[in-house]
């Protein structure tokens, strides 16, 4: 059984609630919405007019499921609770009578209300709006998470011979202090173990190993590893370290010896965007590696985005790990 099939075995057993805002704008989600339903891996929510969707599945060949819940974006029984809501979340922005309602209107701030407020368990977006959309609706709803420093992503590639690695960050944060890096690594070792259920061993990549480049580079990812081990002394970190000696034994045998990551590591964290951006696309595309994600992290909640070029298995996987993530 492979690492998704387990995933979507889990969340099945959680039975969630996931909260789709943009089925009014994209066939792909109704489709997915359908998968989750029939399977029964989660609840799908839908944000829009039950008429509207209706006419979408019927242009499909398809109908809408009673097992999926419709809900309005606007709705009338909740717009003062929305207002108020938003004007609290905002409070520091001051914003004024039109922008709370330009909000109240907004299916992505909607589905972050639905959120916070305990009306699902995850939310799955990004189909059509962009990345920085998703994640500012995210931030101004549901907040980042207690600990974490700040939202980024993690790919989850799956190899295969069934091996599973996590490689962090590859699409939000395109060149993080040694404070923020340090921070994505905690996060992307918790993920790893919540979607894997293996121990996290975390890797801190770099052109050097452990001393034997000299350069500023190498110094800051230094400085990120002493940082992650104050913020989570039971993680097993270590760095820096080049790729091959993070990942083959033979290799850590004789550049690092003595290092208890070297060799065994299952979490990478790239030194920036560049690098991880490029290296999951390069095991993905030249190894034959299934990637899932970006998967958001460092948000109090699970609102996750998709890539626009995402598939309908893409979706219905997403919002299987929003499950595992509730």
């Amino acid at each position: 059984m492979s690492l998704l099939d387990q995933i979507r075995n889990k969340a099945k057993a959680n039975s969630k609630r996931i909260v789709f805002p943009e089925a009014e704008r994209d066939i792909r989600i109704l489709s997915a919405a359908r998968s989750l339903a029939e399977s029964g891996y989660a609840i799908p929510i839908l944000l829009g007019e039950h008429s509207k969707l209706t006419e979408m599945a019927k242009k499909e060949g398809g109908e809408l499921s009673s097992d999926i819940e419709v809900q309005p974006v606007n709705s009338r029984e909740t717009e003062e609770e929305r207002y108020g809501f938003f004007k609290e979340k905002l409070a520091h922005k001051n914003p004024d009578e039109s922008q709370l309602k330009k909000l109240c209107e907004d299916p992505l701030y909607t589905a972050g209300w639905f959120l916070e407020t305990g009306r699902a368990d995850g939310a799955v977006a990004g189909s059509v709006a962009s990345t920085g959309q998703v994640i500012v609706s995210a931030l101004r709803t549901v907040g980042v998470a207690k600990g974490s420093e700040l939202v980024s992503s993690t790919f989850l590639m799956e190899m295969s011979d069934g091996r599973a690695f996590t490689y962090a960050d590859c699409a939000v944060v395109p060149y993080p202090d040694a404070s923020q890096l340090a921070s994505i690594a905690v996060d992307s070792s918790r993920m790893h173990q919540v979607l894997t259920g293996s121990k996290p061993v975390t890797a801190f990549l770099s052109f050097s190993t452990l001393g034997s480049a000299r350069h500023e580079r190498v110094d800051f990812v230094k400085q990120a590893v002493a940082k992650a081990k104050e913020l989570a002394p039971d993680l097993n970190l270590d760095g820096e370290l080049q790729f091959d000696t993070a990942l083959l034994p033979a290799v850590a045998n004789r550049k690092a010896p003595n290092s208890e990551v070297a060799g065994r590591a299952n979490v990478f964290i790239f030194p920036n965007l560049d690098a991880g951006n490029i290296a999951y696309k390069i095991t993905e595309r030249l190894a034959g590696a299934s990637a899932t994600g970006p998967l958001l992290q460092g948000l109090a909640r699970p609102y996750m985005d998709l890539s626009r070029g995402c598939s309908v298995q893409d979706i219905v996987n997403t919002a299987c790990v929003a499950s595992l993530l509730s």
